[in-house]
């Protein structure tokens, strides 16, 4: 298991196509390649929500791994009942986020975007930002994947787990970051250095 992976056992053939038809939907592709052979239903469905792909192989090939069912994997990227799939615009009428909200906030899979429509991040987003996914630079470079630690105090999410490159699309870091709190408890990089924010990012507001 990597980043961003989660391992889910189908429970019936319903509940398996609802959440097929849910990933394609949010553009996920079927990874043929990483299968194994398998004998009758005995498999997991394999999810990466930072890759966005899925793929199918024996559960005995991951014993040690943690088995969702399909609404215990739709309740931990927050997707549920009052989840709305939408579009959100900036005060100049710029699309700033689409995907999934709740009470007009990003909440769930989505893309949020700078004003000149290159991809800001796109991912699972939680109260504070990003949880998982993928966060780019104004000019269209990836800058992080991985997962981000959910901040319950002062400041935003900040990377926990991941690859971090620079802006010419070099990686300059891969494993888990190394943080402390700041006078105040805003969160500080220790290691490696990294820019929490983005000063072109588009303004977008959090539960």
């Amino acid at each position: 298991m990597q980043a961003g992976d989660y391992a889910v056992l189908p429970t019936c053939i319903r509940d398996e196509n609802c959440l097929i038809n849910f990933l394609k939907k949010n553009g996920f592709k079927y990874e043929k390649y990483f299968e194994n052979d398998s004998l009758g239903r005995d498999y997991l469905i394999v999810i990466n929500v930072i890759h966005r792909i899925y793929f199918r192989i024996d559960k005995y090939y991951l014993p040690s791994a943690q088995k969702l069912s399909e609404k215990e994997f739709l309740d931990k990227i927050n997707y549920g009942q009052y989840a709305i799939h939408k579009e959100l615009y900036s005060d100049n009428d710029e699309l700033i986020y689409e995907g999934y909200t709740v009470l007009e906030k990003p909440y769930g899979l989505g893309t949020a975007y700078y004003s000149n429509g290159n991809k800001y991040r796109e991912g699972v987003f939680g109260r504070k930002g990003l949880l998982e996914g993928k966060e780019f630079y104004s000019n269209g470079q990836l800058k992080f994947e991985g997962t981000m630690f959910a901040n319950s105090g002062y400041g935003p999410n900040f990377p926990n787990i991941g690859n971090l490159y620079n802006e010419e699309g070099k990686l300059i870091f891969s494993g888990k970051f190394e943080w402390k709190k700041g006078g105040v408890g805003y969160p500080m990089m220790k290691y490696p250095r990294y820019r929490f924010e983005e000063k072109d990012r588009p303004e977008i507001q959090y539960l």
